[in-house]
């Protein structure tokens, strides 16, 4: 149960969080992301906000190269993971959870994860 609670999180998260991007591209232009950004860092609670979140990505995207079976890969996630945030972080847990059989240890610990 939980497992399955987990995965219908991750789906719903990426959903609304796939909609909303696209919306926001759609309104503002894909290309404005890293200048509204960086162009918050004026005002004192989005700076620590969009700090604080940029710093959530580069613990995720170095998870994501120290778990990778395969290091290439791994930056290629990271990359993506930094680039896309939850999006892309969402999607390849998902898929994550179905491609290691829902073992979690396995999800997280990766190529460390001995049987």
């Amino acid at each position: 149960m939980g497992l399955t609670l987990f995965r219908l999180a991750l789906a719903l998260g990426w959903g609304i969080l796939l909609w909303i991007t696209v919306q926001a591209g759609l309104q503002l232009g894909f290309d404005k992301a890293g200048d509204f950004f960086f162009g918050d860092m004026a005002h004192p609670w989005r700076a620590q906000f969009n700090i604080d979140f940029g710093f959530h990505l580069l613990l995720t995207a170095a998870w994501m190269i120290w778990s990778a079976q395969n290091r290439l890969v791994g930056l290629l996630c990271a990359v993506l993971a930094i680039m896309g945030g939850a999006v892309f972080t969402f999607a390849y847990l998902l898929a994550q959870t179905f491609l290691k059989g829902g073992n979690l240890k396995a999800v997280v610990l990766g190529r460390h994860y001995i049987v």
